[in-house]
């Protein structure tokens, strides 16, 4: 691949969007850019819409642009409940479209004409790609990347971002990655209703029912799938979406805590501070939205091979409006998720 080569992955920011799909995706890609090297060849931007909803609650412009932006060879990507707009532009029309289970039975009411699929993780037309399940943008990330510059970086890039980390600082980058690849239906099940839930108020019995397995199969065969115990994956998920409040809101710690399930703000400081090596305080202080982010801390306080591969990505932060001709450039691929 020549060096000059560019591929552009445009994240379209809409009022609603997951904030953790957006900065996770956007680090991924800078991951899998530094481990490439010398050849970049990925740039990420990100697209806001102009104020305002339509008479269907989507942000004015979304639909014609992203429209536009397939008419002009970029191939579409959705994640979750992404697939409502996507539907809104009729290019899915007669197809089937992945997307979460919590957003299928409202889909397939608004969009009669297409077929909504909440088996299948990734559904790939090559044109367009839909993704559903819990963290899908992980799935999604990977699999573009796999496209863009190959299995092999697909593979380091995977080892890189999923392994459990080695140090304490990678912690802040990595985060929590639920073991997804092991094909296990049942565990998957129980898996994806433990996320819905954030991982609160959770029970063996609960878990067991929903995977369809008896406790004592279910407790092996999530062991040997995950790595972890239920008990262990619930922390995993709750401590997650913590990391995901503290960064993106000015949600109160008590809030927190409470909407996670603990008796009391001390008691989810403990566990919060044992997974992630800060005190909530300490972590929104350092990685909210007026903080630094997970990447940047993770270039700045490591060793040059580490900060080699974590070096930020510069991010275009545009309205939502046809590109002036300054910005008409001609990537090889271009991707809209």
């Amino acid at each position: 691949m020549s060096k000059k080569t560019a591929h552009e992955i445009g994240i379209v920011n809409y009022p609603g969007a997951q904030v953790a799909s957006i900065l996770g995706l956007t680090d991924l890609f800078g991951v899998a850019s530094r481990i490439a090297l010398d050849q970049r060849p990925l740039r990420v931007t990100h697209w806001r819409p102009i104020d305002g909803r339509d008479a269907n609650d989507v942000p004015v412009g979304v639909v014609p642009w992203v429209r536009n932006r397939h008419a002009a060879g970029a191939t579409l990507v959705s994640l979750c409940s992404g697939a409502f707009i996507l539907a809104e532009t009729g290019l899915v029309d007669g197809r089937s479209v992945a997307t979460h289970q919590i957003c299928a039975e409202a889909l397939a009411k608004r969009f009669p004409q297409i077929v909504v699929d909440t088996n299948r993780r990734i559904i790939d037309y090559g044109d367009i790609i839909t993704a559903g399940g819990f963290l899908a943008w992980v799935d999604v990330g990977l699999f573009l990347v796999d496209r863009i510059l190959g299995p092999a970086m697909r593979m380091q890039t995977a080892r890189f971002v999923l392994s459990d980390p080695a140090a304490g600082e990678a912690r802040y980058f990595t985060g929590f990655a639920p073991p997804q690849t092991h094909r296990d239906r049942a565990v998957l099940k129980a898996q994806e209703w433990v996320h819905m839930r954030d991982g609160r108020r959770v029970s063996l019995a609960a878990m067991a029912t929903v995977a369809g397995l008896e406790r004592r199969t279910l407790l092996r065969r999530f062991a040997s799938a995950t790595g972890m115990t239920p008990i262990e994956y619930c922390r995993a998920v709750r401590v997650a979406r913590a990391r995901e409040l503290l960064e993106g809101g000015d949600t109160s710690q008590k809030q927190i805590a409470q909407s996670l399930g603990y008796k009391d703000v001390a008691s989810f400081a403990r566990v919060f501070r044992k997974s992630v090596g800060l005190a909530p305080g300490a972590y929104r202080k350092r990685f909210g939205r007026n903080g630094i982010s997970p990447a940047d801390f993770w270039m700045q306080d490591s060793s040059r091979q580490k900060r080699r591969i974590f070096g930020g990505a510069a991010l275009g932060q545009n309205e939502l409006r046809e590109l002036t001709p300054a910005r008409q450039r001609h990537p090889k691929e271009r991707h809209v998720g």
